[in-house]
C-alpha cells in the first residue's frame, strides 16, 4: 500500500510539471502512446518458467527503464508498471488463474542506495489495475552483484539461493512474479524456486523487457 500511495503522490506532482517521454522526449507523459505502440510483446519459456515481456530491452523501452532505475525518475514506474499490468490483466481476461502478485525483491542494501524497489512499485501498479493482492513473500538474503555485470554462465550462480520465502506463505496459490528486465531468466527462475518452496502451486513471470 505504501508503494501505491507513493505512485499516486508522484502522479500528483507530475501533473503540475508535465513530464517528457523517456523514449522520444515528447511532453505530456513519461512514456508516450507512440513509444508504447512500437513495442512487440513477447511470451516464451526459460528454465521451465513461462515469461511475458512487454517488449525487447532496446530503444525507447531501454531508455525508460534506465532512467527509472538509475536516474531516480520514479514517475516512470507508473507507465512501465501499466505495461506489466496490461499483460497480467490480458491473461486474466483469457482465463488465466492468478491469485497474487509477488515482486522479485532487491536486497535491502540496494534499496537503501537506490531509495526504492522498482519491482515493488511495479507490483503495486499491477494490483491497482487487476485487484490482485501484492504478497511480499520473497526475501533476498544475499547482496548479489548486478546481473548486467555478468556473462550468461555467471548469472545463474550469482542468484542461486539468493531468495527465500517463509514456509507455507504461498501455499496453494498461483502467483505472478514481477521484475523489470530478464536476460537469461536466472533471477526470475531463482525467485520461482523460492516461491514454490513457499508452497506456490503455479508460478509465471511478468517483466517489462527481455534483453535478448
Amino acid at each position: 500500500m505504501k508503494d501505491l500511495a507513493r505512485a499516486v503522490a508522484v502522479a500528483s506532482a507530475t501533473a503540475l510539471v508535465p513530464p517528457l517521454c523517456a523514449g522520444c522526449d515528447r511532453p505530456g507523459s513519461w512514456f508516450c502512446l507512440e513509444c508504447r505502440h512500437a513495442l512487440e510483446p513477447r511470451s516464451f519459456r526459460s528454465c521451465g518458467l513461462s515469461f511475458h515481456a512487454a517488449g525487447a530491452y532496446e530503444g525507447p523501452l531501454r531508455l525508460a527503464i534506465q532512467r527509472c532505475k538509475y536516474r531516480d525518475e520514479r514517475g516512470l514506474t507508473q507507465e512501465l508498471g501499466e505495461l506489466v499490468a496490461g499483460m497480467v490483466a490480458g491473461d486474466l481476461a483469457l482465463g488465466a488463474r492468478i491469485d497474487a502478485v509477488v515482486p522479485v525483491p532487491l536486497h535491502r542494501e540496494r534499496v537503501r542506495a537506490r531509495g526504492y524497489d522498482q519491482a515493488a512499485l511495479l507490483g503495486a501498479q499491477v494490483s491497482g489495475r487487476t485487484g490482485l493482492p501484492v504478497l511480499p513473500a520473497l526475501h533476498r538474503i544475499r547482496h548479489t552483484r548486478p546481473q548486467v555485470e555478468l556473462d550468461r554462465a555467471e548469472r545463474a550462480s550469482n542468484v542461486d539461493g539468493a531468495f527465500v520465502s517463509e514456509a507455507g506463505s504461498l501455499r496453494g496459490l498461483r502467483v505472478a512474479i514481477v521484475d523489470d528486465v530478464t536476460t537469461t531468466g536466472a533471477t526470475c527462475h531463482a525467485a520461482a524456486i523460492a516461491a514454490r518452496a513457499g508452497g506456490a502451486r503455479d508460478v509465471r513471470a511478468y517483466v517489462i523487457a527481455v534483453d535478448e
